[in-house]
């Protein structure tokens, strides 16, 4: 249940983190494409840290303990 309830907390950290800096790019004075290539890295930096903070944690607990390959 700590699980559910750590995963709920990590989207909405996520998202608030995800409009806050959308909403200071947007202040900046800079160029459109600028603005843009930014916001497309800070996406991605967060769909990242969703697919590991969030789906695969929840994958482990339907699944059962399944282990993923180190990079050791």
């Amino acid at each position: 249940m700590s699980t559910v309830i750590s995963i709920i907390i990590t989207l909405i950290i996520l998202g608030v983190l995800l409009w806050a800096a959308r909403k200071l790019i947007a202040l900046i004075p800079m160029d459109p494409w600028l603005k843009q290539v930014i916001d497309v890295i800070i996406l991605v930096a967060v769909v990242l840290a969703i697919v590991f903070y969030v789906i695969i944690p929840l994958l482990t607990m339907v699944a059962g303990g399944i282990h993923l390959p180190s990079l050791r």
